[in-house]
């Protein structure tokens, strides 16, 4: 059985100028250094960067060490293998180019941070003291070592990182600080490994015709040849989920190493997103018995659920789809956009917990694992797999295409594969992507997206040999040699969009007659709260808003102000005002990204059977910043959260826009239950009652419900009321254009405020 001992804690951290020649191998300054960490997290705790590396312009002080190499030193004691026995250094994430030493023996080197490293070192592990160095260097000279093709020219991140395996953001992006960091950002530890284990272990699920699932284990296991020969060995596998559901597989392998092998399903329960059903996951054992004894065992989460993604090429096509089917049934997908819980990502663990309880109560059913941070850890994945919220995971590429030299493939392939393998089993990844906005990057620049071999020849293959039952999508937004073509002649075909835009008024044209089937990616400015920014900004420069730390934490180091600029015009657009005072500005602001959200969301949800979902941009900021975001880094909520959440309900009733002097009432039924009640419609200033009536909504499904004739010179708020089984909801609506009143919209929002609460 495998052994592990974790060597996290504090380390040693030397460090030095690596544009300086120096005589010594190991540099003179040191510091104490925490693992899992990053050194600007290490330096900082040192007084040698300020205490909040966020606050201000702080983060612009760490930048003098992105040219620095660092040495982390661990002595440990130890023992020596046993005679059956492999002793492994493991390394869950490194960032980035790094080299490892054992007792002054070079065990290896890596250069990708998103994948674990691990080396053997039976032959140099000494019984009692050793000492482990890990040398990493500056991944900015590395940068600057390298040589560009012109193709590489054509992505809207020009500021470093192809070369690099490491998150795209830390060479700065409109919602991260440059932090291009090192560090050794996740746990190392020491692993005894004997002569049995598995080496593969898969599961595929298939259905009958009556949507009974019928479940089959992969495995490859390794063992001495006697064993493998002699018929000693035995592979179970058990499953359960709760009381009364379990699975058995059994199998004796004699002469060979591999089987597929059937369970047998007790009660079989299906996992469901949320809404839509329970999320059902079973709690699954592997075992090796060699001659009755235990000697390797593996944990899996198994969850028994059809998947299919109906998606055509274009929007010319007569039915044209991109829609999410789990158990066959089509689920409106709800839900936004995750990028990485910190800047600094050793943090990132420390995050998830609250983060997820946002995920949850929210109400989102999805979220999209954006290509430009880094593959989440194991906790992210569990919690996704038992509260039923599915995953759309890009693969690490964001905005610039990696170079495809032999070496930059053969690295991509290692991290491609090994990612694969260590996710598979979590049922709530519903799709790999292979990047986000390469492809509109290379149309942009007159290329052909399928010039990308990374993900029309490299991404495909390995996820048809290691994950074959699961969709791929190339890009996102995926633009075919098709759609490429009518691109050029003006044409946008494309069934999955990310709407962005000049991020104008949220109703213009571009929102509101845009075509797209699913939305992946849209948001909408709002500032954070007077508590948030007083620790994100100085004092001095709380307002007035126009300044260099607003614009730091508004987009990235380029000293543009179009964010902070953003956020003014939105409010002139909504309010036609100007705030002259932070606490009026911060209103202002975060009401006009709450209707914004609010109508994007609304908006994909009354068109159903056309669309299939939208994932806004997004939940959580990973740094303190002015942002799309609705709940800032220090967890505080913007406005749009409330009304997100009222709008991401599995039920709602929401209002269409005007059409031919009317609003309509839809229902919104994102479940599998017909469901009945009673509504009315009220003007929220005067609780003149407007309209009211009972519905019975079908299943899954969009429903008009009454027409409201109305001029759009009324402006008004709206208040929703329905009741179910006598327990009342409530949903709003903003009717007329603007501009609308501030002061007016301020008595609204409380009076709202006051009845839904």
């Amino acid at each position: 059985m495998e052994r592990k001992i974790l060597l996290d804690g504090i380390w040693k951290l030397y460090y030095r100028d690596q544009t300086i020649k120096a005589d010594a191998i190991l540099p003179s300054d040191s510091i104490q250094a925490q693992v899992p960490g990053n050194v600007e997290l290490d330096l900082s705790r040192a007084g040698l960067l300020p205490e909040d590396l966020y606050k201000g312009m702080n983060t612009r002080i760490s930048e003098k060490f992105e040219r620095y190499e660092w040495w982390y030193e661990l002595e440990f004691m130890a023992q020596k293998a046993l005679d059956n026995e492999k002793v492994f250094l493991r390394f869950d994430g490194v960032d980035c180019i790094a080299e490892y030493f054992l007792n002054d023996i070079r065990i290896g080197q890596s250069d990708n941070a998103f994948i674990y490293h691990e080396f053997d070192v039976s032959s140099c592990i000494a019984e009692g003291r050793n000492v482990l160095r890990v040398h990493i260097s500056s991944a900015l000279l590395y940068q600057l070592d390298q040589e560009y093709s012109q193709y590489q020219f054509y992505g809207w991140h020009l500021e470093g990182g192809t070369y690099l395996r490491k998150p795209a953001h830390c060479f700065g992006w409109d919602i991260f600080p440059r932090a291009i960091s090192a560090g050794i950002w996740k746990s190392v530890s020491l692993i005894y490994c004997d002569e049995y284990d598995f080496e593969e272990l898969s599961y595929i699920v298939n259905f009958d015709a009556e949507m009974n699932p019928n479940l089959d284990f992969c495995y490859s296991i390794k063992a001495p040849y006697d064993a493998l020969l002699d018929g000693s060995l035995k592979v179970e596998i058990t499953g359960t989920c709760g009381e009364d559901s379990s699975f058995l597989a059994v199998d004796s392998p004699k002469q060979r190493k591999l089987g597929r092998i059937k369970s047998k399903i007790t009660n079989p329960r299906l996992w469901w997103p949320l809404g839509y059903g329970k999320a059902n996951v079973y709690d699954t054992i592997a075992t090796l018995y060699r001659n009755g004894k235990i000697v390797a065992q593996k944990k899996l989460i198994v969850g028994l659920r059809k998947l299919e993604l109906k998606r055509t090429e274009s929007m010319s096509d007569p039915d044209p789809k991109f829609q999410f089917e789990i158990n066959g049934v089509d689920v409106m997908c709800r839900g936004s956009n995750w990028v990485p819980m910190d800047a600094y990502h050793s943090q990132d663990i420390l995050r998830y917990e609250k983060a997820m309880e946002l995920v949850s109560d929210i109400g989102c059913n999805m979220l999209r694992i954006w290509g430009g941070g880094v593959y989440e850890q194991e906790y992210f994945y569990d919690y996704c797999d038992r509260h039923g919220i599915m995953i759309w995971q890009d693969f690490m590429m964001a905005c610039q295409l990696c170079p495809m030299d032999d070496k930059m493939l053969k690295n991509l392939k290692n991290e491609f594969t090994q990612v694969i393998n260590t996710l598979r089993h979590h049922p709530s990844i519903v799709l790999w992507a292979g990047d986000n906005e390469i492809d509109e990057s290379l149309a942009g620049g007159g290329i052909t997206p399928s010039f990308n071999t990374i993900t029309r020849q490299l991404l495909p293959r390995l996820v048809m040999e290691h994950d074959a039952f699961r969709p791929y999508l190339p890009s996102s937004p995926y633009i075919s040699d098709e759609n490429f073509r009518k691109l050029k002649n003006g044409k946008d075909d494309l069934v999955e969009r990310h709407l962005w835009g000049a991020r104008d008024y949220y109703k213009a044209d571009f929102y509101s007659k845009s075509k797209a089937c699913f939305v992946s990616e849209t948001g909408y400015h709002g500032c954070p709260s007077l508590e948030s920014l007083k620790k994100i900004v100085d004092e001095d420069h709380i307002w007035p808003i126009f300044n260099e730390q607003w614009t730091l934490h508004s987009s990235d180091q380029k000293n543009n102000d179009s964010r902070v600029k953003l956020m003014a015009d939105q409010i002139k657009q909504l309010f036609a005002f100007e705030p002259n005072n932070i606490e009026d500005f911060i209103l202002a602001s975060q009401i006009s990204q709450a209707e914004a959200k609010k109508y994007f969301i609304e908006r994909i949800r009354i068109k159903r059977p056309h669309t299939g979902g939208i994932l806004w941009w997004n939940l959580l900021d990973g740094w303190p910043q002015m942002s799309d975001a609705v709940v800032d880094y220090f967890y505080n909520k913007k406005l749009a959260y409330s009304y997100i959440k009222r709008s991401q309900a599995p039920f709602a009733l929401m209002m269409d826009e005007m059409h031919d002097w009317n609003y309509t009432l839809f229902a919104a039924n994102d479940t599998l239950e017909q469901i009945s009640g009673s509504y009315e419609v009220r003007d929220i200033e005067s609780d003149e009652i407007i309209a009211s009536g009972d519905f019975s909504i079908l299943p899954n499904c969009s429903k008009p419900l009454q027409k409201l004739r109305m001029i759009y010179s009324d402006q008004k708020m709206l208040l929703i009321k329905w009741t179910i089984d006598k327990k009342s909801y409530y949903n709003h609506y903003l009717a007329g254009m603007p501009a609308f009143s501030f002061e007016k919209y301020k008595l609204w929002l409380n009076k709202l405020n006051s009845i839904i609460i």
